[in-house]
């Protein structure tokens, strides 16, 4: 049997409620939507933790937080613990990164991919108007943050020259990550006074909640914050999710073009969500609501004749380099504790995980008591507090080390 391409895209920090196959019914994402309907569509996909690093390691291992124990920003993996990557490198397979990277050790990229352009931009840093986490503006097009397309063209450029070779490509991009901040057409697609604001906006500190949510809320400045902000940044935000969008159709293209269709796997996920306004906050905080670890997760296959389009089921992050790997005939390597769910897929099986888990929190003492400095983003102390949750069909235990439990009932 011919080996399979594939390629794999992640937007950082996209919500699955953001887009159209997900019953969105503002945002314009046709061709993600598109993909969705050639594929099978995740709906109760979670996370291994709500911020980038874990996550991807997570993704990249098949393993919990809890035990690879990368809990912070950065790139700090072996590459040579038994990954995706390296599983594939063995099989012969050609392996690249465009984009971030927050995985494996820098000094060791040449040794994971035989191409890459590592590029992390953290937070939008170097901007006049990137004042507060929720902070919305225009990007100009030549602006050397732009790079959404450009890792696209580069990403296509690899397809091209390995065509006749099997590939694995990983394209990171950093929208729809905050700053909310893209280029035109995109920055103005979007009118602020059409988003809605969620109902748990305006919920501000209350004391039945977990004490992390008011830190965050000091620390970002959350009380400087009108709801036109707030608006405007929900309209950016989906301004950067159409232009991944855009990209997404760029690359379908290409793999019409280069003939590969029929031999390669697309696979599109976020690492995890967006605050957004949820419980009055915006970018991500070591917690458990749902905009921050429910995220979207397509499969494209090639022989996707007969297969499930739409898994219900839970499933975890640590499932997928497992049933990427099932989905090319690979074994995974013993130490990945996920669940390869190829044949359920092929079965029309949807039943999932029994109940899944998601992790956060540096292990130090949760902050109770927030300093003056805002801040644009979640680092010390707001990311202090270890926490874990655990969500089956109906209810959803997030609990925290020293600080206030939440007990979910999901239906």
């Amino acid at each position: 049997m011919d080996k399979q391409n594939l390629i794999i895209i992640t937007p950082d920090q996209m919500r699955a409620d953001y887009l159209g196959c997900y019953g969105n019914q503002f945002i314009k994402t046709p061709n993600i939507d598109a993909l969705a309907k050639q594929g099978t569509r995740f709906d109760a996909a979670y996370c291994s933790a709500p911020l980038c690093g874990p996550s991807r390691v997570s993704f990249v291992t098949g393993t919990y937080m809890g035990e690879h124990q990368h809990r912070n920003y950065g790139s700090t993996v072996d590459y040579h613990i038994p990954n995706l990557f390296s599983q594939l490198k063995k099989c012969g397979y050609k392996t690249s990164l465009f984009g971030k990277n927050h995985c494996f050790y820098y000094e060791q990229l040449s040794e994971a991919f035989d191409e890459y352009d590592e590029i992390c931009l953290g937070n939008y840093e170097g901007f006049d108007e990137y004042e507060h986490s929720y902070s919305a503006f225009t990007m100009p097009q030549e602006h050397h943050h732009n790079l959404t397309k450009r890792l696209t063209d580069e990403a296509m450029q690899f397809m091209e020259k390995n065509k006749d070779s099997a590939f694995v490509t990983w394209i990171t991009y950093q929208d729809p990550h905050p700053a909310f901040t893209c280029p035109e057409p995109y920055a103005s697609m979007y009118n602020p006074e059409d988003m809605q604001l969620p109902e748990s906006y305006y919920f501000g500190p209350r004391e039945d909640k977990p004490i992390r949510n008011y830190v965050w809320q000091k620390h970002s400045e959350m009380d400087t914050c009108t709801a036109y902000d707030a608006k405007k940044a929900m309209a950016y935000y989906c301004g950067q999710i159409s232009y991944v969008d855009e990209q997404v159709g760029r690359i379908w293209d290409k793999v019409t073009q280069l003939g590969i269709a029929d031999n390669t796997i697309i696979c599109f996920f976020a690492d995890h969500g967006e605050m957004l306004g949820d419980q009055g906050m915006f970018h991500k905080l070591p917690a458990f609501y749902e905009g921050m670890i429910r995220i979207p997760l397509i499969i494209y296959h090639p022989r996707q004749k007969n297969r499930l389009n739409i898994y219900s089921g839970l499933f975890e992050e640590i499932d997928l380099a497992p049933t990427l790997l099932g989905m090319m005939n690979i074994a995974a390597p013993v130490t990945m504790k996920g669940i390869d769910v190829t044949r359920k897929i092929e079965a029309l099986d949807d039943t999932g995980r029994e109940n899944v888990i998601s992790e956060a929190g540096l292990h130090a003492k949760t902050c109770k008591t927030p300093g003056d400095k805002p801040l644009l983003a979640p680092f010390a102390p707001t990311s202090h507090g270890p926490g874990i949750m655990l969500r089956d069909k109906e209810f959803k235990l997030c609990m925290y080390a020293d600080d206030h439990c939440e007990l979910y009932d999901m239906k």
